[in-house]
């Protein structure tokens, strides 16, 4: 509960936190968020359209009903306190819903519409995703897409998202709340820039790459790699003369000469196709990981997150398919 929460943030008297939980009303914490959001009450009180004041006068009725300070009224460091922020956080998915009831009013529960927020790595947003939202939007002019990239693992539920975009190193994601809809295998191969491939002869067998320059993707520690090809699996083990742990990355140093290296058929179809690089040990492949469209249970699912799961199901295997 937000009040037992804000409780221990405050170590004040849980009965007042409590009953005055009960009084907040929806256009203050509205804007609480706002300025959780914005970083300031000014940002804030711009943004909404309203003057500061407004705003100042909404958070201090929340702080009178709560009997905790939320803001910090200081210029520099964090607009929120803890108190605060944990009211921001808990407060935002629902404010976030609710502006979608009005748009609501007068259309069909089956009707596609409204504001899908979706979290995502940087490469599949870029190359998988991307490409698959015009003909997404065509279909269902009515939502409105907005993605946020990274590497970090957010909580969907508290951050307010409704889908997101992972990958998973094993067979299956992690046993978490979530519902997990399978999209495909991440196949991945050896490449190598045009230039490289000039200057040196590149590898006839897995263990060639001892020989080579080559780009790990696990910073710090040997890529202990298992590649499948005529003969089998050979399992290998690569120090990376460079390494990064973002395949975009890895992709740039592939093609600025610096090694031979590892990436996903997906990364790498872009590079390949403008003759930037060349695959290397072509009879062999690995398979790093399994990707997924994971989203928080609901009943019903919303028609949005039902149907961007079933374009993304019918749309990108193609899109994994080899390069």
């Amino acid at each position: 509960m937000v009040y037992q929460r804000l409780h221990r943030c405050n170590h004040g008297p849980m009965p007042r936190i409590s009953e005055g939980f009960q009084k907040a009303r929806l256009e203050e914490l509205r804007m609480l968020v706002e300025v959780a959001e914005s970083g300031s009450l000014s940002a804030a009180a711009k943004k909404l359209g309203v003057p500061k004041s407004t705003v100042g006068r909404a958070v201090r009725r929340l702080e009178d009903d709560l009997g905790v300070a939320l803001v910090r009224r200081m210029t520099q460091g964090p607009v929120l306190t803890e108190p605060g922020r944990v009211l921001a956080d808990t407060a935002a998915p629902h404010i976030a819903a609710l502006r979608d009831a009005p748009a609501a009013l007068g259309r069909t529960a089956s009707e596609v519409y409204g504001v899908l927020r979706i979290a995502t790595l940087a490469d599949v947003g870029a190359l998988v995703l991307a490409p698959l939202l015009p003909s997404f939007l065509v279909r269902h002019p009515r939502v409105t897409p907005e993605v946020t990239l990274g590497l970090s693992l957010v909580d969907l539920v508290r951050e307010g998202f409704d889908v997101g975009i992972r990958v998973a190193m094993s067979a299956s994601l992690a046993s978490s709340s979530l519902i997990a809809k399978k999209l495909g295998p991440v196949h991945t191969a050896f490449y190598a820039s045009s230039q490289y491939a000039a200057r040196r002869e590149l590898p006839k067998r897995p263990q060639d790459l001892h020989d080579h320059d080559t780009i790990g993707f696990f910073p710090g520690k040997a890529n202990v790699l298992s590649l499948t090809g005529p003969k089998g699996t050979a399992k290998l083990e690569i120090r990376g003369r460079v390494s990064g742990n973002d395949f975009f990355f890895a992709r740039e140093a592939i093609v600025a000469g610096l090694g031979v290296g590892a990436l996903p058929w997906f990364v790498a179809r872009p590079e390949l196709d403008a003759g930037r690089v060349v695959r290397v040990l072509p009879d062999y492949q690995m398979t790093f990981g399994t990707m997924y469209l994971v989203y928080p249970q609901a009943k019903p699912l919303p028609p949005k997150v039902q149907a961007l799961t079933s374009h993304l199901r019918e749309h990108v295997p193609r899109l994994l398919a080899p390069a």
